[in-house]
């Protein structure tokens, strides 16, 4: 099981696609990613759901590289 799939069943109301595509573009829960997931969860109407499986993956990502590698 991926990171994505862990935080979906942990937060099952998130909209997959938005956890997808937002930590995509991010390793860590950085200031920058903190302040963008701010403005996007309100321009695109998040649930807490989703702003919490986003940061979940966003704390937990590098824990799952470090296993892959």
């Amino acid at each position: 099981m991926n990171i994505i799939d862990q935080a979906i069943k942990k937060f099952p109301k998130a909209k997959r696609i938005a956890v997808e595509n937002f930590t995509m573009g991010y390793d860590s829960l950085t200031m920058e990613a903190g302040m963008n997931l701010s403005m996007d969860a309100n321009l695109y109407k998040w649930n807490s759901n989703t702003i919490s499986a986003i940061r979940w993956v966003l704390n937990h990502k590098h824990a799952f590289k470090t296993m892959a590698d």
